[in-house]
């Protein structure tokens, strides 16, 4: 019952907020219906734009969580990796990677987008997964060893899977971030929901429709997101 008072009272704000803003503002929604497929097409590029960078991030964020476990150079690289996007905005990293790598080898701005993006989020995943593995108790990897397993079977079968069961809420909440994060792929101009929601309030002068409307969209993606989270760890969680 708690969260459904606090839902109707969040509710309750928001509408009364929309109604004293209507008494000054004249909105218009039929602009954000005549450009629905404009902001669908927004949509579908941010969703893209978010799933090949969430899967690459992936990737690059446990190899360089390994990395950071071994010794030698290796670990030493995936040292300056981390430091060097934890401490650089993504903004930055974006502009560097289109007008700076895209220089030298040309691509287009979505797959200039996925870069950026999976250097920058991988290596905050890289820190989630590295966290993880440290946390995994020594017991049972020693239980495990005593078994007679071989120490790729103890990583694969005992050690990687208890440290993503251990990050999965830091993991859901980096990915979270990484849908957000993706809006600012429209500083290359790239059509995503953030960049149409901008170019149909310029066109139409319906600014502040437009960046509702795309204030939505997001809220409900990460929502979604959000849910499905709950729902592994529930699905995870040792009984």
């Amino acid at each position: 019952m708690k969260k459904v008072y606090a839902i109707a009272m969040t509710a309750g704000v928001m509408i009364a907020i929309y109604l004293a803003i209507s008494q000054v503002y004249p909105f218009d929604w039929t602009v954000v219906l005549k450009y629905r497929r404009v902001f669908i097409n927004g949509l579908v590029m941010t969703m893209s734009l978010s799933g090949f960078s969430l899967l690459i991030s992936f990737a690059v964020g446990i190899v360089f969580a390994l990395m950071r476990r071994s010794s030698g150079i290796f670990r030493e690289f995936a040292i300056l990796y981390v430091f060097f996007f934890r401490n650089t905005p993504l903004l930055v990293v974006i502009l560097l990677t289109y007008y700076g790598l895209g220089s030298i080898i040309p691509f287009d701005r979505f797959w200039a987008a996925v870069m950026g993006l999976s250097a920058f989020e991988g290596a905050y995943i890289a820190e989630i997964v590295r966290s993880g593995l440290d946390a995994v108790d020594k017991g049972e990897l020693e239980a495990a060893f005593s078994l007679g397993l071989t120490k790729s079977e103890v990583f694969f079968y005992v050690h990687f899977p208890q440290a993503i069961r251990i990050s999965l809420p830091a993991l859901i909440g980096q990915s979270i971030s990484l849908v957000k994060d993706s809006s600012l792929a429209s500083v290359i101009a790239l059509a995503e929901l953030t960049m149409t929601g901008r170019q149909v309030g310029t066109q139409t002068l319906a600014s502040f429709e437009s960046y509702l409307t795309i204030a939505v969209f997001y809220v409900a993606v990460t929502s979604i997101l959000s849910l499905i989270g709950h729902w592994l760890e529930r699905r995870l969680a040792i009984p």
